[in-house]
């Protein structure tokens, strides 16, 4: 009788020190400055051709609720771009540039390869998915003197109901503000008469539209409770308003998930006018924060790791000041600013998105008559929390 052959893999890791057993490190210190000496230390590539296609104008679309999406025309919080910076205009994120020779496109595949395969573990479910986002933009406004700069920020709570008789709830302006965003744009806004109600144009619009902004605190604004009542869909992925069910059934599998969203994309393409490496990137980021299985979410990192030209940032804080590691898209043309680039901000132990942001890579006239420069961070979504629980949200008085 042939003698059973040992298995070799089993030989090794039962001869493996505990301080080097998978478990052990995942979440762990070790794990992310692991994650950290691969940013630092990838071998040098050259960067990705850019498309030789003419860049286009980017309009944001987020993974919003089915109620959001809906009413997007009359909300100015669904039609607007969500972002910021901080409050002295300063750029929220800091770390190696993408200039770095040591930042290539090739070690950022890698280094969001690496946070992906951290995500496909189990997962527990409840009745609501919720989480909240404190997210920020940059507003310009060009009146007959000088251009000035506003911020205006807000944070939103989402909880998606996922069992038959739940409701799924979305509040937005909470502690809402929009100010003057340095004191030079403050002095700006009252040379024009300190004016309440503003006028922008219209982000992304190809037919020069206008949006009206109004100054205010958090405490002039109340937050808008929506309740969402588009039956049993709970958010929209591309074009299409889908299901808890729909949602778990996309594919754990990269290459296959890509093929789901590259199909969404030609059903979508008509209304976006940001270019099919772009959308991807927004839509595989707005996986991330939908009730999906650990494996599409990890799937969602494999994707956005495939598109061409991303890059990493090293080491970076968020606009809450929390650090994670962050990767870019090349820059493209943003009629609002200027160019600015896509950016995510991960934390590498447990693969969770912290930030979703536009960064600017150079301002047109507009943009640096108002004080914004390279580096600005024109507006951002932080996600603050997200987890799975048995309690709907209260809503706000």
């Amino acid at each position: 009788m042939a003698r059973k052959r040992p298995d070799v893999m089993k030989t090794l890791a039962d001869a493996r020190p505990p301080e080097f057993d998978p478990e052990r490190l995942a979440g762990s210190e070790r794990a992310r400055h692991d994650l950290i000496t691969i940013l630092s230390s990838a071998p040098d590539a050259p960067e990705a051709r850019r498309s030789t296609g003419s860049a286009r104008p980017f309009t944001w679309r987020w993974a919003l609720p089915v109620a959001a999406t809906a009413a997007a025309a009359g909300v100015l919080v669904a039609t607007l771009p969500q972002g910021g910076s901080d409050s002295d205009g300063s750029r929220a994120t800091a770390g190696p540039t993408t200039d770095s020779p040591r930042h290539t496109p090739e070690n950022g595949r890698l280094a969001l390869l690496n946070v992906a395969n951290r995500l496909e573990s189990k997962a527990d479910e409840g009745t609501y998915w919720q989480s909240t986002t404190r997210s920020g933009w940059i507003g310009i406004v060009a009146p007959s003197g000088s251009a000035f700069a506003v911020v205006s920020s807000e944070t939103q709570q989402w909880s998606y109901g996922v069992r038959p008789g739940t409701q799924s709830l979305w509040i937005s302006g909470i502690d809402a503000t929009t100010e003057p965003r340095t004191e030079r744009d403050t002095a700006r806004w009252r040379a024009a008469g300190s004016p309440k109600d503003l006028t922008l144009a219209e982000s992304g619009s190809r037919s020069g539209g206008k949006l009206g902004l109004r100054m205010e605190s958090g405490s002039e604004k109340r937050p808008t409770v929506t309740r969402i009542n588009g039956g049993d869909k709970i958010a929209a992925l591309g074009a299409r308003n889908v299901t808890y069910a729909d949602l778990r059934e996309l594919p754990g599998d990269s290459g296959e998930l890509k093929k789901v969203l590259a199909d969404l994309y030609e059903e979508d393409r008509g209304s976006e006018i940001s270019g099919r490496t772009e959308w991807m990137w927004r839509q595989a980021a707005g996986l991330i924060s939908l009730p999906v299985k650990p494996e599409v979410r990890a799937a969602a990192y494999r994707v956005i790791a495939d598109l061409p030209g991303i890059r990493s940032l090293g080491e970076v804080t968020d606009p809450l000041g929390r650090k994670g590691v962050g990767f870019a898209l090349p820059a493209t043309d943003r009629p609002d600013y200027g160019t600015a680039r896509s950016e995510l901000i991960v934390d590498p132990a447990t693969g969770a998105l912290l930030s979703d942001q536009q960064v600017l890579t150079k301002p047109n006239a507009k943009a640096a008559e108002a004080g914004l420069t390279a580096g600005t961070v024109v507006n951002h979504t932080a996600t603050v929390t997200s987890k799975w629980t048995d309690r709907q949200l209260k809503s706000p008085k």
